[in-house]
């Protein structure tokens, strides 16, 4: 995804096949709202169609035994909140919370299923995406399944190292890989530290983790990414 942008140039490029005066329609009807690092960003049942303008977010659950697991994180330009065009009432399966200070635009539900049903371009866009967080999620089951600790940690670290935990103030905290990988933080500092002695990674005081040898760290990766998936 692009940085930064934008309502109407992510909508123009988010659904390109709606018509202009329906993308304009979204545009005008949107509702606007900053956030800041660590805000929950929906407070009610359900998670409302949205463009995340800026910032970056993850999604992640908190089971009844305290674990939390997360399945991903995205940055400006992401669509979602799509489940609740369906079934507005239902409840969330993430929760999003802010990984930094940023700005979202969303929509009601009921709205945008009222214009989906008079665009048929509109509609057809919201599927393909809708498509393309299940074959994402389902990714995230596969490495969760089949995949190491060390494995899941370097197909995350490959897919987000560098724009997320790279940088010299880390977007995420090591507590965020650990629900990416769906382990403890026991396990995922083990992970790391195998990962670093190998001479794959580094990790540097800030917090951050440097990659050190990409390709040695992708021939890691059990499950890869299919054909056609998103980049989130």
């Amino acid at each position: 995804m692009e940085p930064g942008g934008s309502l109407a140039s992510h909508l123009r490029r988010l659904l390109p096949n709606a018509s202009a005066a329906t993308r304009q329609r979204l545009e005008t009807s949107a509702r606007h709202r900053a956030f800041h690092r660590r805000e929950s960003l929906h407070t009610g049942s359900v998670i409302p169609p949205f463009v995340l303008l800026d910032g970056h977010v993850i999604a992640r659950r908190l089971a009844e035994t305290g674990q939390v697991s997360a399945a991903l994180i995205a940055g400006p330009g992401f669509l979602d909140g799509l489940r609740s065009i369906s079934d507005p009432g239902r409840e969330a399966l993430f929760e999003l919370v802010a990984l930094t200070d940023g700005a979202w635009a969303t929509w009601d539900p009921r709205s945008v299923r009222a214009l989906a049903l008079e665009d048929a371009g509109l509609a057809v866009g919201l599927l393909d995406h809708s498509s393309d967080l299940t074959l994402t999620l389902n990714m995230r089951l596969d490495e969760r399944t089949l995949e190491s600790a060390c494995q899941r940690l370097a197909a995350i670290l490959t897919e987000y190292g560098e724009a997320i935990f790279g940088t010299p103030h880390p977007v995420a905290m090591r507590a965020d890989l650990a629900a990416m990988m769906g382990t403890s933080q026991v396990m995922m500092h083990r992970a790391l530290r195998e990962l670093e002695a190998n001479g794959l990674v580094q990790r540097d005081r800030a917090g951050g983790i440097r990659i050190l040898d990409k390709r040695r760290l992708t021939t890691l990766i059990a499950v890869a990414p299919p054909d056609g998936a998103p980049a989130l």
